[in-house]
């Protein structure tokens, strides 16, 4: 009975030491972090699409709510330094796109909720606006432009969408929470 009683035990911190670990694993031990998922679209994606998404109740309260233009500041530097990275592997340099920034509002603030692709209300990453999204960077953290970017960089995923030869667009937003952490969103579209 003591041996069925220490195991339940030991299973039990067991099962407490791993959701630990899980937890500060996807928040970053250093408060910091990447979500190590691919979203990408082709662009035949988009335009085979049955069913387009349009979120227009996020987009409404992204729009009416006050950018930091300090933020934005850091969002349009780090839209350079990606800028940079492509020109020295070859690429076209991405144009940045309002609509897109609207689109990385949302979803930059939401990612303050739920550190995800999938958005808080369960639906995939894209559907603040299917029709313009094609790939999509998250990161939380980060205060620099440049910590951001390298990051991405060093990032098979991220790194995989900044190169991605057929993206036109981008637009990167940042929302800072209460407690100070910054929450990252580089849209892309073609």
């Amino acid at each position: 009975m003591k041996n069925k009683r220490l195991i339940a035990v030991l299973a039990a911190a067991g099962v407490l030491v791993v959701g630990v670990v899980a937890y500060f694993g996807l928040k970053g031990g250093n408060n910091i972090g990447l979500l190590e998922e691919d979203a990408f679209r082709a662009v035949s994606d988009i335009q085979n699409e049955k069913v387009s998404y349009l979120d227009s109740e996020a987009v409404a309260l992204s729009e009416s709510s006050e950018n930091d233009a300090g933020l934005r500041a850091i969002a349009m530097e780090a839209s350079a330094l990606v800028n940079e990275e492509r020109t020295q592997a070859g690429l076209d340099e991405l144009e940045w796109d309002q609509n897109l920034e609207t689109v990385s509002h949302v979803r930059a603030k939401e990612c303050s909720q739920s550190f995800s692709h999938t958005r808080p209300s369960g639906k995939q990453w894209y559907t603040v606006n299917s029709k313009i999204q094609g790939g999509e960077n998250l990161a939380f953290g980060f205060d620099t432009a440049d910590d951001a970017v390298d990051a991405w960089m060093n990032s098979p995923t991220h790194r995989d969408n900044i190169l991605y030869d057929e993206f036109e667009k981008v637009a990167i937003s940042i929302y800072q929470d209460d407690d100070g952490t910054c929450y990252w969103a580089q849209e892309y579209g073609y």
